[in-house]
């Protein structure tokens, strides 16, 4: 699932005071940046930016902190728990959150990233989950529902953010009511305010204090968007 082309505004109805500004996540790798912009023909003008317009969709924002969280973290052990009967979706939430706890036993507290999914071709509840690779021996010995397999993950940011989106696959017709997906709290990436006077200013500002260009960089006339890979 990939977050589609940047959305293209109606800018007749906008002015703009030539500010760009953004957020940089240095261990993510990721900027996400706008024009600072207004709508004129409004009693009231009110401030958007590029960045709240083009994440209308609760999927593609689910999918965007995932990525940036699990980048940040570096959560290379991938893991699919089955259940050996056929539980309710609340029954199975509980039988995750449990896991997780008996994770920590002799770790304490460490990110995580869960969700829920049915297979294809019978419906069957399984989990799919993201930890830091240290943690596979207690993944696989504290699952007592069924089957556990864990496979590791690349070390790029770029392979970890094709996990995110294949553990976000199933974002579109999601099995948990509301939030998608659980995640461990206190282990969110630093974001960085970054603001210049172009696009291009914004983005030379984000290399250097990433130490490098961009490997992937998207831009339209009032967003920007640029991703590293190390």
């Amino acid at each position: 699932m990939s977050d589609g082309p940047l959305e293209v505004l109606d800018t007749t109805a906008l002015s703009d005071d030539g500010l760009w500004s953004g957020t940089l996540y240095p261990a993510a790798g990721e900027l996400v940046a706008a024009m600072r912009i207004r709508y004129v023909n409004r009693p009231s003008a009110q401030a958007v930016t590029g960045e709240r317009c083009n994440e209308r969709d609760g999927m593609l924002r689910a999918l965007r902190r995932l990525r940036r969280f699990v980048a940040a973290n570096h959560l290379r052990l991938f893991a699919t728990t089955t259940f050996a009967d056929w539980p309710t979706v609340a029954g199975a939430m509980h039988d995750m959150e449990q896991f997780i706890r008996r994770c920590r036993h002799g770790h304490g507290p460490f990110p995580f990233v869960w969700t829920l999914e049915r297979g294809e071709r019978r419906g069957r509840l399984h989990g799919h989950l993201l930890v830091p690779l240290g943690l596979r021996r207690s993944v696989e010995v504290s699952w007592p529902h069924g089957h556990v397999d864990t496979r590791t993950c690349g070390e790029s940011l770029g392979e970890l953010r094709s996990q995110a989106g294949y553990l976000a696959k199933s974002f579109e017709d999601p099995v948990m009511a509301g939030q998608r997906y659980r995640i461990a709290k206190g282990f969110q990436p630093e974001a960085v305010p970054v603001e210049a006077d172009s696009g291009e200013a914004l983005l030379a500002q984000a290399e250097a204090r990433m130490g490098a260009p961009a490997a992937v960089r998207n831009c339209s006339a009032i967003l920007l968007s640029a991703q590293w890979d190390a």
